[in-house]
């Protein structure tokens, strides 16, 4: 088999049993869809172990389908593929179909003023899962906090509200036609997502951090840590176990949240 098949048969068959992530399309759709979707792959020895893909909502670009082999689970690949994740898009033009030249003000560079950043709407992930929670605050991800909001008439705590309101358009249709899809093709998981849906939180990196390295390198945790970090558990004690709601202490993320 191919490089791109041999991915496809594992994805295939890690995305069968984590209910939490969408359906697999199938080994031969898999592959062709893996030329078309911005993917991160860690390989243990010539082998998937980790993977993971960078779609576009909207404005947004969302980190999904984070898949870590079982076997290859404690290693910190999870934390691996957030930091490349934060890496492709503040560098990758094509994720926020930018030109590959970039764009060249010269007014603005005469005047001495910054470039233009490359990075236009931000980087999310939503899961429910503790340990990727843990990866994603220790990547530079901040928690929304879950609040009653002008748009949900103050009728329920939202964290997606919090997004600008292209983006939540964009969100909603997206989960709307793949929830569509997954009662024709596994209408066994959408029971699994309606019973877990207030679990599932929000994270985000907003583009003025685009540049702002992660809090914590990853790649010299001790070996023994089990692959998270002590004091990203510290943090996600009360978040990613409890759900509880966290202080949000970046003014940055303040501003940009209520500013929308």
């Amino acid at each position: 088999m191919s490089g791109d098949e041999v991915l496809a048969a594992w994805l295939d068959q890690m995305l069968q049993v984590e209910p939490d992530l969408r359906p697999s399309l199938g080994v031969t759709k898999e592959a062709k869809r893996g030329a078309r979707v911005p993917q991160i792959i860690l390989l243990e020895d010539g082998l998937p172990a980790a993977y993971a893909e960078l779609r576009r909502v909207g404005r947004a670009i969302e980190l999904a389908t984070v898949v870590v082999n079982p076997a290859h689970r404690g290693k910190g690949l999870a934390h691996q593929l957030v930091q490349l994740g934060w890496e492709r898009w503040r560098q990758d033009p094509m994720l926020h179909r930018a030109p590959l030249g970039g764009e060249v003000n010269l007014a603005a560079t005469t005047r001495g003023e910054d470039a233009q950043s490359l990075v236009r709407g931000p980087l999310i992930s939503i899961t429910r899962d503790p340990a990727m929670a843990a990866a994603l605050v220790g990547g530079g991800f901040t928690l929304l906090p879950r609040k009653r909001r002008p748009s949900r008439l103050w009728l329920f705590k939202s964290d997606m509200a919090a997004l600008p309101i292209g983006i939540q358009l964009a969100l909603a249709i997206d989960r709307l036609l793949r929830g569509i899809r997954i009662i024709f093709t596994c209408p066994r998981r959408i029971i699994h997502h309606l019973r877990h849906v207030r679990d599932y939180r929000l994270f985000v990196r907003i583009p003025e951090t685009a540049d702002v390295p992660p809090p914590r390198s990853h790649s010299r945790m001790d070996s023994d840590n089990e692959g998270v970090a002590q004091d990203v558990m510290d943090q996600m004690e009360a978040v990613a176990f409890t759900m509880a709601e966290p202080p949000v202490d970046s003014e940055s993320v303040t501003a940009w949240d209520e500013g929308e």
